[in-house]
């Protein structure tokens, strides 16, 4: 890395610069790092995020989802397996049903965020 100063008028006023981006070069490539990009891959298809956005609100069943989103059974499951095998969503079974939740071991700190920004863009607030 070049310890050339790019702006001198901003950088020459702090003495630590180098030390800062040198911590934020290493946190750019933690596994942490790579999670959040994970997670933003995932909710960057449309029906990846809306099934998210939906369990936000409350656990679903399939059949709910389908109906929500007028999709075919088939391309609504491949979407819930992609999410289930990234660990962001879990299943349990209700009686014959297979419902589907947020995972409790992973953090959605950033999702709930959205949902909240969703629901207030939306109005939308049935509970």
């Amino acid at each position: 890395m070049s310890s050339t100063r790019c702006c001198p008028s901003d950088c020459a006023l702090r003495e630590d610069w180098e030390e800062e981006l040198r911590h934020e070069s290493e946190a750019l490539v933690h596994p942490a790092t790579d999670t959040l990009m994970k997670i933003c891959h995932l909710m960057s298809h449309p029906i990846r995020l809306k099934i998210l956005l939906m369990l936000c609100l409350r656990d679903h069943c399939v059949c709910e989802l389908i109906w929500n989103l007028e999709k075919t059974h088939s391309p609504i499951s491949n979407h819930l397996k992609i999410l289930r095998d990234s660990g962001i969503i879990e299943t349990y079974y209700r009686s014959n049903h297979k419902i589907y939740r947020l995972s409790e071991t992973m953090d959605h700190t950033v999702l709930k965020m959205m949902a909240k920004k969703w629901r207030e863009e939306t109005g939308y607030s049935f509970r």
